[in-house]
C-alpha cells in the first residue's frame, strides 16, 4: 500500500495519522520488535522527497535537509517528535550506535552530504552523547579519501576504519567496530545503480565493507554470500536503522541523478525493493529497460527471513515536502 503525503496534508495530519494508516499491523509502531515473517505484520519504508533540499551542483540546504530527515524519522516510527521516534525505534540513551557509510566513488561520487550527516548526528544527540557514535568504513584511509577527519578520541562524533577498530570477530568474520563495540547499527548506504548482479550498490552491498579484506570478492557474483552476510548475529539484531542518502543518486550507471530524497526504513528487503521500484520508474520514464529484483533480495528474503517482498506486506510511504 502506497501512502501519497503532500507537505501540506503532512502539516495538517502529523505524524499521529501516519501511525493511524497503518495500525491494525503496527499498534504500538514498533517495528524493530515484530518478526519479520509475522504472518500479521508489515514493513513500513518511508521514501521521502524535497526537490528544493538539493541543487545540480551537488549544493544542499542544511534546514531543508534537516527537516526531510526528521519528518522522515517521525513518520517512520509514527511520533510526533523525534526524540520519541528514537526511542519508538529501539534506540536507548546508553547505546553506542555505528554508522556504517560508503566512501567508494567508482563511477560517480556518491559521498554522504555533510548536511545529511549533521542532520543524523544531531537527531541521534537528543538520545546519546555524540562520541557515542561512530562513523566507520573498510579503512581510515578511506574515510580521509571522503574528507572525513579520523577522531578516535572522547569528544565529538568518532570516524575511523576497520583497521583501527579492534580488528575482525573470529566467529562472524566481521568487524570488531560492530561485534564488540557498538550496541546499534544504522546502515547508511548510498543511491547507487550499478546494473549488475546488484542492480543497486545501497543496503545489502554496504556491509561488504564490513567483512574481511579477503571476504569481499566473495559478495560479487554470489548472491547467497551476500545475503548471508547480513544475517550474521551482530547485523541482524543491532541494526537499529537502514538510511540512504539518496540526495544525489544514480539511475543508471555513472549518471548523476538528483533524487533529493530519503530512504528509511528497518527491513533491508522492503526497503531495498522500494528503492528499486524508484530507479525503475525513472527509467521507464526514459524508456530504459527496468531493473530486475536482485537475487540477493529473494534469497534473503526466502532463506533468511531478513524481510519481506511482498508488496503485501510491505507499507510504503511516499512523503513529499
Amino acid at each position: 500500500m502506497a501512502i501519497q503525503l503532500t507537505r501540506r496534508k503532512f502539516i495538517k495530519t502529523g505524524a499521529a495519522g501516519i501511525l493511524s494508516l497503518g495500525a491494525a499491523a503496527h499498534p504500538s509502531g514498533l517495528l524493530a520488535n515484530l518478526p519479520q515473517d509475522a504472518a500479521d505484520s508489515k514493513s513500513r519504508v518511508i521514501l521521502a522527497r524535497d526537490p528544493l533540499c538539493i541543487n545540480d551542483r551537488n549544493q544542499c540546504d542544511p534546514q531543508r535537509v534537516k527537516q526531510l530527515f526528521d519528518r522522515s524519522l517521525m513518520a517512520l516510527s509514527g511520533s510526533s517528535d523525534t526524540k520519541t521516534a528514537w526511542g519508538v525505534l529501539g534506540l536507548k540513551s546508553h547505546d553506542t550506535v555505528a554508522v556504517k557509510i560508503n566512501c567508494n566513488t567508482w563511477t560517480v561520487s556518491l559521498l554522504p552530504h555533510p548536511e545529511f550527516l549533521n542532520a543524523l548526528f544531531e537527531s541521534l544527540g537528543q538520545v546519546i552523547p555524540l562520541n557515542n557514535i561512530i562513523v566507520y568504513e573498510r579503512t581510515s584511509g578511506d574515510l580521509r579519501d571522503g574528507g572525513f577527519t579520523i577522531n578516535q578520541s572522547k569528544t565529538g562524533v568518532r570516524f575511523f576504519g576497520n583497521d583501527q577498530g579492534g580488528g575482525y570477530d573470529k566467529d562472524e568474520a566481521l568487524t570488531r567496530i560492530i561485534t564488540d563495540t557498538c550496541t546499534k547499527i544504522i546502515n547508511l548506504a548510498s543511491f547507487k545503480c550499478v546494473e549488475s548482479d546488484f542492480g543497486l550498490s545501497l543496503f545489502f552491498k554496504n556491509h561488504i565493507g564490513s567483512l574481511k579484506d579477503e571476504d569481499m570478492p566473495r559478495c560479487h557474483g554470489n548472491p547467497d554470500f551476500l545475503a548471508a552476510v547480513n544475517a550474521r548475529p551482530s547485523i541482524r539484531k543491532k541494526t537499529l536503522l537502514l538510511l540512504s542518502d539518496g540526495l544525489r543518486a544514480t539511475y543508471k550507471r555513472g549518471i548523476p541523478w538528483y533524487w533529493g530524497g530519503i530512504i528509511m526504513g528497518q527491513d533491508p528487503v522492503a526497503s531495498e525493493l522500494a528503492a528499486v521500484d524508484a530507479v525503475n520508474e525513472k527509467r521507464e520514464q526514459l524508456g530504459i529497460e527496468p531493473l530486475d529484483i536482485p537475487r540477493h533480495l529473494v534469497i534473503a528474503q526466502s532463506t533468511y527471513k531478513l524481510g519481506k517482498l511482498n508488496p503485501a506486506k510491505i507499507e510504503k510511504i511516499n512523503l513529499n515536502l
